[in-house]
């Protein structure tokens, strides 16, 4: 109500943001047009694009990575050979003070114990569960449409009735006039017709500015100019309900419980062991025989691996977190469900109530009318004033408001029942 409310401001200070124009619309085409042209689409698209370069950066684990180095050392002493054979007939040359080593660095993965899976599982199983956010966020915005475009058909309703009521109290009036000319009925009868008939125009008025209002959070909603009424549902159009539900929410709930499934795999990959190939390339001096003096190319291959072992019980302590988190998971789904029963319930019930109120509003607009007719009768013979007539006049025209209102509130529990479900 509070976002519906703040909209309702924003529609009233900028009347311009509207686009395409619709005359009528029935509530399935309003519904698939606020949910076709939310902007949380976008976050469908934005989320889709984040998780490919996700992917794609996790996959680059596999490639070799590949480092360019570059020293250049000078040192204020170097091994001196001519100390340690002094006494051999044989002698070798200093080390240079001054040292130079070009080299590339080439390491590749070959075995990670699974953490670039587990890492994918996880990004696409949050990827999923932003999915399934905004189409539960979708369903918040139907909900709202929904209940727009009921408050509208109330609305437009409630103006046909009294325009309607409106016609037959100026039709009425001029028989009342006619009993005035004829001495039958006193002005002032006259007068209490008049001020009521601007009461109707007063309450028109004030309906149609709330149409208008109402109007424009629609068309927010929608992101389309609408202008025209709104069709009324065929109660036969709703088909039956049954306990077939349909929630994004609940695929949310098993898209967190893979993800925290994935990152379980995360924590028992990280205590294997890494494999990898290393080489390094270089240019420089000395190099490998560190006797010689000379600039030249040296290089190395080999195998390596690394594996922390040890980890004094934090991977099982993180796998039971994962495991409590994953039962409160279960917990939220039980919870969802319980309040989602308790709606469709409502729903159901009220269904059952405006059956039952429908059936008590045909009596009382029958006997209503009876009485109003036989209030006129009296009135223009000068047995009852215009007050006692206008009274029973307005009992009728309650009496009728409040059936179509019933019809209307029976209409929405119908759709409210869908929605709740999932199939709108």
């Amino acid at each position: 109500m509070r976002r519906i409310a703040l909209i309702l401001i924003a529609a009233v200070i900028h009347p311009g943001v509207f686009g395409q124009q619709a005359d009528t619309l029935s509530i399935g085409e309003c519904l698939k047009i606020a949910s076709e042209r939310s902007p949380l689409n976008r976050q469908k698209i934005i989320s889709g694009e984040a998780l490919s370069y996700k992917i794609k950066n996790l996959n680059t684990n596999w490639l070799p990575a590949i480092g360019f180095n570059a020293q250049a050392i000078y040192n204020s002493e170097t091994v001196e050979f001519s100390d340690i054979m002094e006494n051999l007939p044989v002698s070798l040359p200093s080390l240079p003070l001054d040292q130079y080593k070009i080299w590339a660095d080439i390491n590749q993965q070959l075995y990670d114990g699974g953490m670039v899976k587990a890492q994918k599982s996880i990004e696409k199983a949050n990827y999923e569960a932003d999915l399934q956010q905004v189409e539960s966020e979708l369903l918040g915005i139907k909900q709202q449409v929904n209940q727009v475009y009921f408050s509208l058909l109330v609305t437009q309703k409630s103006s046909s009735v009294l325009q309607v009521s409106l016609d037959e109290l100026r039709e009425r009036k001029k028989v009342i006039q006619a009993g005035v000319n004829n001495g039958v009925v006193l002005p002032e009868n006259m007068l209490a017709v008049e001020a009521e008939e601007i009461k109707f125009q007063q309450k028109l008025t004030e309906l149609t500015l709330t149409r208008d209002q109402l109007l424009k959070v629609l068309s927010i909603l929608m992101d389309s100019s609408l202008t025209g009424d709104l069709v009324t549902p065929e109660p036969a159009a709703l088909g039956k309900f049954n306990e077939s539900i349909n929630r994004p929410e609940y695929v949310l709930f098993d898209k967190q419980k893979e993800r925290l499934l994935a990152t379980q795999k995360l924590v028992s990959a990280s205590e294997l062991p890494r494999l990898f190939a290393f080489s390094q390339a270089a240019y420089g001096r000395p190099g490998y025989n560190i006797v010689s003096k000379d600039f030249h190319t040296f290089y190395s291959v080999g195998l390596g691996m690394k594996w922390n072992f040890l980890n004094y019980g934090a991977s099982r302590r993180q796998i039971k977190i994962l495991e409590i988190q994953k039962d409160m998971v279960d917990i939220k789904r039980e919870t969802f469900n319980d309040q989602l029963n308790i709606q469709l319930q409502t729903e159901i019930t009220n269904l059952e109530k405006y059956d039952e109120l429908l059936k008590q509003d045909e009596q009382i607009l029958k006997l209503r009318k009876a009485i109003a007719s036989t209030s006129l009768s009296k009135l223009t013979s000068g047995i009852i004033t215009s007050m006692d007539y206008l009274t029973d006049l307005n009992a009728e025209i309650l009496a009728r408001l409040q059936y179509e209102n019933h019809k209307i509130l029976k209409l929405q529990s119908s759709y409210n029942c869908l929605l709740l479900q999932g199939k709108l």
